[in-house]
């Protein structure tokens, strides 16, 4: 059993390798580290005719330094310049939870379209000096609807292998220029208003024990609202998932599956006005363990399932400028029909 172990863990070490020695591109900080596609179900490859729903509540936190907002004084408009800079200083600590619905459906053999439907909470505390400001919204996001198309795989049933391209796009359906308390925060907002578009690939290898995945995506951001880009961004992920009760030859684990994941992700620092926010992009390493039960009473032929994950950053001395990210937490339910 330990021989099995040590090799998952040097699979997935190869696997990331591979991955992050690809071309680094440009990077956004709006891009979560890690593969939804992946989270949902394992992989998103699924028999012609098959339709899943995956539901997904999580939660994440961040601090970065302030960006002035739109509506406050600019340089000109009764400040000097030192007295605008002093008004700019301060420092952001942001809070989102989200709730996403993906829905999947294969239409054709090969391919399969997910389709996120978000919900967002944002709230900000905003610091400057002494003076604290707290700021919420909530509302629904952005959705975005990814295709994945299997390339190869080693066989056309039941396959142990195989490798898939992607392409996805987010439109701009959730608020963008919302204001609270007269201003309005282009990071509090849960829209970004903008077009933005991704490409990638995926491989799945399943063996006796378990399965390897590895993932490598692009996304290109627009510029959005309020006159915001978030950066272009590179995501690289690597994960094992073992069958405990297979592998520890017990009945009573049959229900769960452990895994771990490494998700990397690089960024290119955003724009306001068309101006580098220095306090933004850089790269992150997340280690995020995760539980899968499966609930077989509910339904013995597509039993749904419980997902319990959490990201837990490695380093924070890639990130650009002043910035903090904490654990990114998420639980999900899988309803195969």
């Amino acid at each position: 059993m330990f021989r099995r172990l040590h090799g998952a863990a040097l699979g997935v070490a190869l696997a990331f390798g591979s991955l992050a020695a690809a071309r680094p591109a440009s990077a956004c900080s709006v891009c979560l580290a890690g593969d939804p596609l992946f989270s949902t179900q394992g992989a998103s490859a699924q028999q012609t005719g098959d339709f899943s729903a995956y539901f997904q509540v999580q939660g994440l936190r961040k601090s970065s330094g302030a960006l002035s907002h739109h509506g406050e004084e600019e340089p000109g408009d009764g400040m000097g310049t030192e007295q605008h800079e002093e008004a700019e200083a301060g420092d952001d600590k942001g809070r989102s939870e989200r709730l996403d619905l993906y829905l999947s459906w294969t239409p054709l053999d090969r391919t399969t379209l997910t389709l996120d439907l978000p919900f967002a909470f944002n709230r900000i505390v905003e610091t400057e000096g002494d003076e604290r400001t707290r700021s919420t919204l909530a509302g629904f996001g952005d959705a975005s609807l990814t295709g994945s198309f299997v390339l190869w795989r080693d066989r056309e049933v039941l396959p142990a292998t195989w490798i898939e391209a992607r392409g996805l796009v987010k439109a701009p359906t959730g608020r963008d220029d919302e204001e609270v308390d007269g201003e309005r925060d282009i990071h509090l907002q849960v829209g970004t208003g903008s077009w933005d578009f991704g490409a990638g690939l995926a491989a799945t290898r399943r063996l006796a024990w378990g399965s390897l995945y590895a993932s490598a995506f692009y996304r290109e951001n627009t510029e959005g609202a309020l006159d915001y880009e978030y950066g272009d961004a590179i995501l690289a992920n690597a994960a094992v998932e073992v069958p405990l009760g297979h592998a520890l030859g017990s009945a009573r684990l049959a229900r769960l599956t452990t895994g771990f994941e490494l998700n990397f992700r690089y960024a290119e620092a955003d724009r306001a006005d068309g101006e580098r926010f220095d306090d933004s992009g850089g790269a992150i390493l997340y280690a995020a363990p995760s539980l899968r039960v499966r609930l077989p009473e509910l339904r013995a032929e597509a039993p749904p399932s419980l997902r319990f994950a959490v990201q837990l950053p490695l380093t924070q001395a890639w990130l650009h400028g002043e910035q903090s990210e904490k654990e990114v937490w998420s639980v999900g339910l899988l309803v195969p029909f």
